[in-house]
């Protein structure tokens, strides 16, 4: 059998959590106890049996954790059919929101409030230069943000994806504003990343001033006007492509299901890698103990929300999402197709497994 996370936690946890016991959190523990619960007894499940050859099947419940590498799977088709519906008839641009290196650290020992500013920030800069640059106080964009926290290698690498169209909608005359050239966004990239910055240094300073106060010079100089943050605009097609790229991370973090190779023979772990500027896998080797503290770095805080909706994608901008549909003389959203869970069935024979009971979850003592 293939070896899994929760193989390498069963087997090293302890010894990890024994020795880094300063650099974990609650949100931690509770990540490793659900993958290593994950799929087990401990979890319940249902019973079912073979309407053929009469065997039992246990299907023990999934974790549901992002961080666990088996789950997630039909929750990424669920959330990409859901926006593909809103998907209009437009050219559509993915932009990279990405912190300078100083700033990294901030994240891993404040991630609620930094990766919040992140993915706020981002879209109110989208939406302020968009403003400023077409002359139309009160624009709105469709914004669709997502926050990754990871590289290739499972480094820390926080960045925030959106997929925005690229027209604007102006509610006040109630008309689109459309890129000047055909091909290309609204705004420039240079002014999205300048206005980036200076709203993560307004909001640090003046809503979190413990923050403010304790950053390092190399810190307090990555926020100032002399550094050039990164802001990378691409053209998406319509949208659909980077919508599916983007659905692979939703419910899931920075370690894919089939990654894990196994053990090299000098005791290292063995993992698929893509290495940055090449499009052919390779493999990267990493001693457990690194590996873990790399999948650790990827855990969000409880109820952290990864993904947002922005203007007229949010949740309550429905009217506004017809309206701009009807400018465009456009059909109407389609209804949403939901993906099917795939029937059970039997690994012996591949005849239809019959439902039998639920099994319960087991009891602790009193």
């Amino acid at each position: 059998m293939a070896l899994t996370l929760a193989d390498l936690l069963h087997e090293h946890w302890a010894d990890y959590a024994q020795s880094h016991r300063s650099q974990l959190n609650r949100a931690h523990y509770r990540a490793v106890r659900r993958v290593l619960a994950c799929r087990t007894p401990e979890l319940g499940g249902r019973l079912y049996q073979c309407g053929s050859c009469k065997k039992h099947h246990y299907a023990y419940h999934s974790c549901n954790h992002r961080s666990c590498p088996q789950c997630g799977s039909i929750d990424q088709q669920t959330w990409s059919a859901k926006q593909e519906v809103k998907l209009l008839p437009i050219p559509y641009f993915l932009i990279t929101f990405t912190i300078p290196s100083e700033l990294r650290s901030l994240c891993l020992h404040r991630p609620k409030e930094l990766y919040h500013l992140l993915l706020k920030c981002s879209a109110t800069a989208l939406h302020d230069v968009s403003a400023t640059k077409l002359k139309t106080p009160g624009l709105r964009l469709g914004i669709t943000s997502v926050l990754h926290t990871w590289g290739r290698q499972m480094q820390h690498h926080p960045h925030v994806h959106s997929i925005v169209p690229a027209v604007g909608y102006d509610p006040k005359n109630n008309q689109l504003i459309h890129p000047e050239k055909p091909g290309h966004f609204l705004v420039h990239y240079h002014p999205l990343a300048d206005r980036f910055r200076s709203l993560i240094h307004t909001a640090l300073k003046n809503d979190h001033p413990d923050i403010y106060q304790n950053l390092t010079p190399d810190q307090r100089r990555a926020l100032s006007p002399q550094v050039k943050w990164n802001v990378q605009l691409q053209p998406a097609g319509r949208g659909k492509t980077a919508l599916r790229y983007l659905a692979r991370y939703i419910h899931r973090s920075a370690l894919g299901p089939k990654r894990i190779i196994g053990f090299a023979p000098d005791g290292k772990l063995r993992l698929h890698h893509t290495p940055t500027g090449s499009k052919r896998p390779g493999i990267m080797k990493l001693i457990v103990f690194e590996f873990l503290r790399r999948w650790l770095l990827h855990v969000l805080p409880k109820g952290f929300a990864r993904v947002r909706h922005y203007g007229y994608f949010a949740s309550a901008a429905v009217k506004t999402r017809h309206r701009i549909r009807a400018l465009l003389r456009c059909d109407p959203e389609p209804a949403i197709e939901l993906p099917e869970k795939p029937p059970h069935t039997c690994d012996h024979c591949g005849g239809e497994l019959t439902f039998l009971r639920e099994i319960p979850r087991p009891r602790g003592p009193p």
